[in-house]
């Protein structure tokens, strides 16, 4: 069930053995990816582990301490610090002037549900006046050190800044895609929804625009994660979408020539992470 698929090396042996390394996990319900970077901003090794996605928590977090107890991930992180990060949808994104530390528990527990077994953490965006209040499951919460940060809302604050027009970024995992809208550099809406067909990220996508009052003929999309060009999900949406593209890496990390074996817009959170 759970395999590694993919381990992108360093380019020689001295980078490999450089102890001047630092080390990212990230945590998503259908996988792990671990990247290492040395003292000059440059990706020398990344790990990809992917598992069916957890519809649960439970089972979430067996898929994930197997992962962090087998082998593989001790060998690879070996005596390197690291840091963790969280990517799940399980937040909410609260204006700092409505944001109360004494509430951010019934906030995210009116949006999906109460759970006794969670532990809610906040993280604030440096780029707009904004909370994001986390939930994460208290089993895996103690499996990982402390502080952590959602590698998606890290993302989402690097969107944010000096841009022009309206940016729609979609990104996709197996289950389910997150959609940010945002206009001259200001985020308008963030959201994750679950979709089973090709048809339901063109519906969730034309409908939020509608929200906004968003022609789709002014949105500038880009898409990241489980897509690429020619497959159904891009085709529909160019359909519609004129203007569309892929994300690109970040630019303030260098990365080892094996990054070439993978596009540019496949792993979009972890690299956030890495570059926080």
């Amino acid at each position: 069930m759970i395999k590694k698929e993919l381990h992108l090396k360093p380019d020689n042996e001295q980078e490999a053995a450089d102890g001047r390394l630092s080390c990212f996990v990230d945590i998503s319900r259908n996988g792990i990816q671990l990247l290492k970077l040395n003292d000059a901003f440059k990706t020398t090794e990344f790990v990809s582990w992917s598992f069916p996605n957890s519809e649960t928590d439970a089972v979430w977090t067996e898929n994930v301490n197997e992962v962090l107890t087998d082998e593989a991930f001790r060998s690879a992180v070996a005596e390197i610090p690291y840091k963790f990060s969280v990517s799940d949808c399980h937040l909410t994104i609260v204006p700092e002037t409505l944001f109360e530390d004494e509430v951010a528990k019934s906030q995210i527990e009116f949006l999906f549900g109460e759970s006794g077994e969670s532990k809610v953490i906040t993280q604030k965006l440096s780029n707009t006046d904004a909370v994001c209040v986390i939930r994460i499951p208290n089993a895996l919460a103690q499996k990982i050190a402390e502080p952590i940060n959602s590698s998606f809302i890290t993302w989402v604050d690097g969107l944010l800044g000096n841009s022009s027009g309206i940016k729609v970024n979609v990104t996709l995992n197996e289950k389910r895609f997150s959609l940010t809208i945002q206009k001259d550099g200001k985020l308008l809406f963030s959201n994750w929804f679950n979709h089973s067909k090709p048809d339901d990220v063109l519906y969730f996508l034309m409908a939020s625009l509608e929200s906004m009052n968003i022609l789709h003929s002014d949105a500038e999309l880009i898409l990241s994660g489980r897509v690429d060009k020619g497959d159904e999900v891009y085709s529909i949406l160019s359909r519609f979408i004129s203007k569309i593209s892929f994300a690109k890496r970040p630019k303030n990390l260098t990365y080892s020539y094996s990054f070439n074996q993978i596009p540019e817009h496949r792993f979009p959170f972890i690299l956030a992470a890495a570059c926080a």
